[in-house]
């Protein structure tokens, strides 16, 4: 019969190891070496800056940091440059680029030739980009102006006038123009249209109908001025580009730190 070796403390054999324990061990040591390096590379990538060139993506972080500081810091002295609009009427203002584009169109289908009739066309198609370029170009014109604005917004979130430089002044005149010249084209429009719309209508009712869809453009395009001018400050804005360059890199670096603590906790345990 088989004799059974007893290995004890007090015999003086050495127990070997337990091979299958240590290559799963020598495995997890490799993986969360590798898991760390990677996320110290994508620590040490260089990205775009949003001021221009090219940044390590830990320095972006702390100029984030940085700013985030120097924003909450004001905010909590009482200041009210920094703060936001609520997001619906952030997301409201773009919806003036559906309401710029339906006048534009009727007037380029007007020059285009389109015949309503039969409206599948080359010409509408010709009316259709001439009426997006047209109203993508309107639309930054009024979101240069406000951020022209936003630039001499004070710490008690107001604008003056008189304090507002000439490049300022002047997008500001070009935008009341802007805004003038397409409330006209809707009170065309509205008033051409409406009879075809809505057949006889007796008195005043068309010329009221084309002034309120004249007065609701008119506010609608001074909303996006608005917007841009009093939602948040040049530094907030700073803020969100640090953010959006590295969100991505930071995200994966968080990640494999993550997976490389998840890989290392069960060889910790045994360790302890």
């Amino acid at each position: 019969m088989p004799q059974h070796l007893d290995i004890g403390p007090g015999t003086g054999l050495a127990v070997q190891p337990d091979l299958a324990a240590q290559a799963q061990r020598l495995h997890v040591q490799r993986r969360t070496r590798s898991l760390l390096i990677g996320a110290d590379y994508r620590m040490r990538q260089r990205v775009g800056h949003p001021d221009g060139g090219d940044c390590p993506v830990e320095e972006i972080l702390r100029a984030e940091a940085d700013q985030r500081g120097q924003i909450e810091f004001e905010t909590m002295s009482g200041s009210r440059k920094h703060h936001r609009l609520p997001p619906a009427m952030r997301r409201v203002s773009r919806l003036v680029l559906a309401a710029n584009f339906c006048p534009l169109l009727y007037l380029f289908a007007g020059i285009t030739g389109v015949r309503w009739s039969s409206p599948v066309s080359a010409s509408l198609a010709l009316a259709g980009i001439m009426a997006l370029v047209a109203t993508a170009l309107s639309y930054n014109v009024l979101a240069f102006t406000g951020h022209q604005l936003r630039a001499f917004k004070n710490h008690a979130g107001t604008i003056y006038r008189d304090e507002l430089d000439r490049l300022t002044k002047t997008a500001l005149s070009f935008a009341v123009v802007l805004v003038v010249v397409l409330a006209v084209l809707m009170f065309t429009c509205t008033a051409v249209e409406a009879p075809h719309a809505l057949g006889r209508v007796s008195g005043y009712g068309i010329p009221v109908i084309a002034a309120a869809m004249t007065v609701v453009n008119a506010a609608a395009n001074c909303l996006v001025v608005a917007v841009q001018a009093l939602d948040g400050s040049d530094q907030v804005a700073r803020l969100n580009r640090l953010s959006s360059v590295v969100r991505r890199s930071a995200a994966a670096a968080h990640w494999q730190r993550q997976q490389a603590a998840r890989a290392s906790r069960p060889h910790c345990k045994a360790g302890e």
